[in-house]
């Protein structure tokens, strides 16, 4: 348990450690925060009305990485800048863990991993942060 455990912390988590899809597919509505970490980064709306305020960072304990399904579907670079709304259908994998591709310098915690399978923008700020430099 220990080893998988270490294994699964690591930023090269393979697919069984974040174990199978969930048989439930699901429509979330995520908001994108841009921590100053490479830490999970999208939020439900009730975790950011419930948990914005709080002390001990259980917001960002909440927050959820996102998976394409499919190369074709990530997203492109003009999404996930800071508040920007996204409605994913997709499902979660049964353990925590990190997005296939993910890397980071530093030691990230694990988090619930959103396999989407399609998104609708339902607020971009892209063209707020270009007109601001």
């Amino acid at each position: 348990m220990g080893l998988s455990l270490l294994l699964c912390l690591s930023t090269a988590c393979n697919d069984w450690c974040k174990g199978e899809l969930q048989p439930k597919t699901q429509t979330l509505e995520l908001t994108y925060i841009a921590w100053a970490c490479d830490c999970a980064n999208w939020a439900t709306p009730d975790d950011l009305t419930t948990f914005a305020d709080n002390e001990d960072d259980e917001l960002a304990k909440r927050c959820i990485f996102i998976e394409p399904a499919f190369e074709d579907l990530q997203l492109p670079d003009s999404l996930g800048y800071s508040n920007d709304r996204i409605r994913f259908t997709g499902r979660f994998y049964e353990n925590k863990g990190f997005p296939d591709g993910y890397s980071s310098m530093e030691e990230p915690e694990p988090a619930r991993v959103f396999r989407y399978t399609g998104f609708e923008v339902l607020e971009s700020n892209y063209r707020l942060v270009k007109e601001a430099l």
